[in-house]
């Protein structure tokens, strides 16, 4: 299935704001296919579909094109194309609410540049005129962008990248992990990518960032991490 031009165009611009609910992470040209992987598909590879059109359920038409700082996805309905309105939905909840976030990509664009403009903290008169303060997501994102440092109750998001030193004594079972954590074409190019040591694997949230170092500690591979700014990251996250 083509992407509609207007969708193609606005992955292009990776539109990024220093809020972590708004979008982070949007596909790669040619990686469109494998950003659907744990909402349409199961598997690129495999084909296999988790899609239904079930209440609740992702549908069939259903396609990602940008996810958050939180890995919450936000999608549109190809059976509309460039029409179709762009909705945000929360992950984890075992099963899929869609919350609509603009009539069109058009409109999304929109926002999210000027969205990106503005400084946290900021008033709520800068940010009203911009969302639908009624709206679920754009209420959440208010009060992100709305707090005050000294009224903050919970500590702010760190980021960190983590490397590697050494592929560990079973070598294979690490070039294997690494292959699939890349999603190398080949054990050629891992084994390339691997000869530039220290490599960095990861760079974002702490809390993915443990996740990364508890499956190097059990595969027995060298690592550390080094915690990074919200820009260093973003820097870093183009260069993996």
């Amino acid at each position: 299935m083509q992407i509609p031009n207007l969708i193609r165009n606005f992955i292009r611009k990776r539109i990024v704001s220093e809020c972590i609910l708004l979008p982070f992470f949007y596909p790669d040209e040619g990686e469109f296919e494998s950003f659907q992987e744990g909402y349409r598909l199961a598997s690129r590879k495999t084909g296999e579909e988790l899609a239904d059109d079930a209440p609740g359920q992702w549908r069939k038409s259903w396609r990602v094109i940008a996810r958050n700082g939180m890995d919450d996805p936000f999608f549109v309905d190809f059976a509309l194309g460039d029409a179709s309105p762009v909705y945000f939905a929360y992950h984890g909840a075992g099963f899929w609410e869609p919350i609509k976030v603009a009539d069109d990509i058009v409109k999304f664009e929109e926002i999210l540049t000027a969205l990106a403009a503005l400084e946290a903290p900021c008033s709520l008169e800068a940010i009203a005129p911009l969302t639908d303060l009624n709206n679920e997501f754009y209420r959440e994102l208010a009060d992100d962008y709305a707090w005050e440092d000294e009224a903050r109750e919970e500590p702010g998001y760190r980021y960190f990248s983590v490397f590697i030193e050494d592929l560990g004594a079973d070598k294979v079972k690490t070039l294997v992990f690494l292959k699939k954590f890349f999603e190398d074409e080949s054990f050629a190019a891992t084994k390339e990518r691997a000869q530039n040591l220290p490599l960095c694997l990861f760079s974002g949230i702490e809390e993915s960032a443990l996740a990364l170092q508890d499956k190097l500690a059990s595969l027995g591979v060298k690592f550390y991490a080094r915690e990074i700014t919200f820009s260093e990251m973003i820097a870093l996250r183009g260069k993996i």
